[in-house]
This record gives C-alpha cells, structure tokens and sequence, in this order.
C-alpha cells in the first residue's frame, strides 16, 4: 500500500474540481479527482492515507450522503465539507455526521489548504491509533484461554496469591503464567501489563 498521503477531491463542477485539484498539488499532495460522489464511492481505496474534499451540493449522492455512506462503511477518513450554498444548517449536520470542516464559497485558498493539512495530520494520528491497537489485539489472541484468566484477574488488581486461591492453582504456576502474559504482550512491568490491557479491553472479544 502506498503510504503518500492522498487528497481525494469530490465535485460535479470541471472547473471548480479542476482549480481544487491545482491549488492542492501545489503542496505537494497527491490529488485524485472525483466528478460525482457515486464515482468517488465506486474507487474510493479506505486504506490509503489522506483525506476528502467534498462538495455539498451534487445531484444524485450530494456531499452529506456520501458522508453517510462512508460511515455507513465505517470508513473514517476526514471530510472537508464545501459547498456554495452553505448555511449553518447543513455545516452542523456535516460536523455531526463526522466532517471535520466545512467551507463556504467564495473561501480563500489559504483557508483550504490549512483545512487540508490539520485533516492529512488528522488522518495520520487516527491511522498510527488504530494500527497500535490492532498490534495489541493481535498480541492478545496469541494468549491461551488460561493466561487470559490470569491477565484477568491482574488487571483487576487481584496479587499472585489470590489468583492462584482462585484458580486453585500454585503460586509457581501463576507466576510462570503471568510471565509468558507479559513475553506475549511485549509488557515489562505489571503496571504495563494493567495499562496494555485498559487500552485494548474494548477491542477484546466479549467472551474471550
């Protein structure tokens, strides 16, 4: 996967995309250009880094239903929202629906290249975000069903001598248990193990 971060630059009017595509290239971006929000879902590549400038008013998909359909795919990328006809209206229900700014023609060019550049950095903090957590998701399914009761149990502040009542099991046992817990998820204390473990918990499986 090319790891160039790419402007995807949605809007049904040439001239208008056109201007978009040149004023975007000239920092130095890649920009990939879309005349309808059908055609922009139809090759849309989530995986690739970036962000999406879209424009508000199009017929057949406008801007606020391509929103919708890219969160409907659980797609995240950040949206700058564009439109000729903004009001406050339609600028709240693009912020809510996950746009992380919205423009309103005629905008200076400096104000959409710097939306541009806080949604590309926005866009690499959520993607570093993720991968961390998946790295750790990862780690934790290589745990066996009785090292995760002793992750559980450390986790909720239970000492080694309690854990092996519980389990009835020997302290040795449990010992040797929570180290290969802790070789697993790369921890080197406890406490590290504790924090791994709050960090990812949302992402473990409900019965796991």
């Amino acid at each position: 996967m090319n790891s160039t971060p790419v402007v995807s630059v949605v809007d049904d009017d040439e001239q208008v995309r056109e201007s978009l595509a040149a004023l975007i290239q000239s920092m130095d971006v890649e920009v990939e250009a879309y005349a309808s929000g059908r055609e922009f879902l139809d090759h849309y590549n989530p995986s690739q880094p970036g962000c999406i400038v879209l424009d508000l008013r199009m017929p057949q998909l406008n801007g606020q239903e391509v929103i919708d359909e890219l969160v409907a795919r659980q797609i995240n990328t950040p949206v700058i929202m564009i439109s000729g006809h903004g009001d406050i209206p339609a600028a709240v229900a693009a912020i809510k629906s996950g746009a992380v700014d919205f423009l309103e023609k005629p905008y200076p060019g400096s104000a959409l290249m710097d939306s541009v550049r806080r949604a590309i950095a926005r866009d690499a903090e959520q993607r570093e975000s993720s991968s961390e957590k998946q790295l750790l998701l990862d780690r934790y399914e290589t745990l066996t069903p009785d090292e995760r009761q002793v992750l559980e149990l450390t986790v909720a502040g239970k000492p080694d001598k309690a854990i092996a009542l519980k389990l009835d099991l020997s302290l040795r046992t449990i010992q040797l248990r929570r180290a290969s817990v802790m070789r697993k998820m790369h921890a080197h204390s406890r406490a590290e193990l504790i924090g791994l473990a709050h960090r990812i918990e949302r992402g473990v499986p409900a019965n796991s």
